[in-house]
């Protein structure tokens, strides 16, 4: 009886550090996008969610950077999708609860994306990160002008589809 009880302290004692690693790959990471239709409850991303979403990296000047900067995240659709919203407006929020409204079909027809990266680094807040929604500017001639550079929020925290 004595050597089958110090087996299982054995057992628990080698498993531990198994459990250790287990319980930190399922603790979910804070989250840095919230996505919710009105009335519906949020989906939150961590950046590990985003990053597990398809990518898309862009090259496009901005209004706020200097010469082509390269941008990667998941497509806004994808990300619209992943948290099954459909709707007519986009109002993004700011970690500063700065708003712009961009129309839904904005994520339909054009390659819009959510930054995660610039220039194959992830975005500090203090650099326009974590997220910033980049329009590829250099690649639709139509969309070069100052009301899409309106809609290319950074510091984005939240996304309410209407």
């Amino acid at each position: 009886m004595l050597r089958s009880a110090l087996a299982v302290i054995l057992a628990l004692f080698l498993a531990a550090p198994d459990l250790a690693v287990h319980a930190q790959q399922t603790a979910s990471a804070p989250a840095i996008l919230s996505v919710r239709r009105h009335g519906e409850p949020s989906v939150e991303f961590d950046r590990a969610a985003l990053a597990r979403l398809p990518q898309r990296a862009i090259l496009t000047s901005t209004p706020w950077t200097e010469g082509t900067i390269s941008f990667e995240g998941p497509l806004l659709r994808d990300v619209l999708r992943q948290a099954g919203s459909r709707g007519t407006t986009i109002t993004a929020i700011a970690i500063n609860e700065y708003k712009v409204s961009l129309p839904f079909s904005d994520a339909e027809s054009f390659d819009v994306i959510v930054a995660l990266k610039r220039d194959g680094q992830y975005m500090p807040v203090r650099d326009k990160g974590p997220l910033w929604i980049v329009y590829p500017l250099d690649q639709v001639a139509e969309l070069r002008t100052p009301g899409t550079h309106a809609k290319m929020i950074w510091q984005l925290k939240a996304m309410l589809v209407e």
